[in-house]
């Protein structure tokens, strides 16, 4: 709907404008990418969403071991 892929329900077409204005306004620009295109996202996003607390890695030694090999698996 947000990419006008589809047709919008009337009842959500006057919020859709706006989000389009807005993103045409900040220049935002929205392109769907594959889970499997970005195992290394994927992996991140869903190990620590199940945990409470924020984490933050800043180099890839804090990474995981199991994101440590998906990324490197991702360079061959």
């Amino acid at each position: 709907m947000i990419r006008k892929e589809w047709r919008i329900p009337w009842e959500l077409n006057e919020r859709i404008e706006e989000i389009h204005e807005l993103m045409n306004t900040l220049h935002i620009h929205i392109k769907h990418i594959f889970r499997e295109a970005n195992q290394l996202a994927d992996f991140i996003t869903n190990t620590t969403i199940d945990q409470e607390e924020k984490q933050q890695f800043l180099n890839f030694n804090q990474l995981p071991s199991r994101a440590k090999k998906i990324l490197n698996m991702d360079k061959q």
